[in-house]
């Protein structure tokens, strides 16, 4: 099957210290306290070894919907300053299984923290349907600038209660 690769990287200031944008990010289990669902996330469940570490695996997407959800790894953990994640996703409808790394980066930037994701896919998918591409790159990209702007906005709106103890 053909492989085509992409990545982008997103990147927001936020009014936080790193280590509490840091800790929002791998709460994972917590996500619905400042991640809406949308049609492609609905919540993280199945979370173990929970406070997560490197190789803790957990249950994304849509984990009540089978075929709408996936299973993911943690495979960087360098706190407060990244976290990587790793997921297979396979998308039926197009025949299409997509590699996803996900890389995340908490750099102090004055008094708020530059959050940086980089987003890397490696999609295989029938060479017939690789015109279909772009609609699993639209997806992937709609989530991250929604995942990316959700994540500013909540621990903006929150100071207090996200202030480590």
């Amino acid at each position: 099957m053909p492989v085509s690769h992409w990545h982008k990287l997103y990147t927001v200031d936020i009014q936080a210290p790193p280590g509490v944008v840091f800790g929002l990010i791998v709460d994972l289990p917590n996500y619905g306290r400042w991640l809406p669902g949308s049609a492609s996330y609905e919540s993280t469940t199945d979370v173990e070894p929970y406070p997560i570490r490197l190789g803790s695996r957990y249950h994304d997407g849509k984990p009540t919907e089978p075929g709408k959800d996936w299973w993911g790894e943690v495979v960087g953990f360098q706190p407060p300053g990244s976290v990587d994640f790793h997921q297979a996703i396979y998308a039926r409808q197009l025949r299409a299984t997509v590699d996803t790394h996900i890389h995340y980066s908490f750099e102090p930037a004055g008094d708020r923290t530059r959050v940086t994701r980089w987003l890397v896919l490696t999609i295989g998918m029938p060479l017939l349907l690789r015109p279909l591409r772009r609609l699993i790159i639209s997806a992937f990209d709609k989530e991250n600038v929604r995942t990316m702007a959700a994540l500013a906005e909540y621990a903006e709106a929150h100071p207090n209660e996200l202030a480590p103890d």
